[in-house]
């Protein structure tokens, strides 16, 4: 399973590893396009259903074209440096060091598991104060916990039951 992957302490294989990452970067470099295709398609107005001013259909499409350009930078950087450490041996090497090192995946373990308590409790702070600005902004926040909690549940059950 893909989760023992990411997550069992076997050998791992850094060049499949970066040829993933290589594919998943494409992966976003076409979404990107595809977000700024979106708004080519309709002229640079995205059309909303929210009226306010701040929400413009030209706000929302030059929203949406700076977010295909991030998509698309943040993507070609992702393949770019993987490709680097794929033809370079001694750079690959130091880097699945740094990132195969007990300790570093420790760390890395504790920080999403630490960032994920916080995200929480920020969540739940946001629900309580979302209430005093707009029952959309509460209602929106309670579902995006919602789906959190559910997510945690999720990969609960499918860890324990690859590890």
């Amino acid at each position: 399973m893909w989760l023992n992957k990411l997550f069992a302490d076997s050998e791992v294989d850094f060049a499949a590893r970066c040829r993933t990452r290589m594919k998943i970067g494409i992966a976003v470099v076409i979404l990107g396009a595809v977000t700024m295709g979106m708004v080519a398609l309709w002229g640079g107005e995205i059309p909303t259903l929210y009226l306010e001013e701040a929400c413009s259909g030209e706000f929302v499409g030059e929203y949406y074209t700076t977010l295909g350009v991030a998509l698309m930078a943040a993507g070609g950087a992702m393949v770019l440096k993987n490709l680097r450490w794929l033809k370079h041996p001694e750079l690959m090497r130091k880097r699945e060091v740094a990132e195969t090192d007990e300790r570093n995946r420790l760390l890395g373990l504790r920080c999403w598991a630490y960032t994920g308590y916080a995200m929480f409790f920020v969540l739940y702070l946001g629900i309580l104060a979302g209430g005093f600005i707009s029952v959309t902004v509460m209602v929106v926040l309670q579902v995006v916990l919602v789906v959190y909690v559910l997510m945690l549940l999720l990969f609960r059950v499918l860890l324990s039951r690859c590890m």
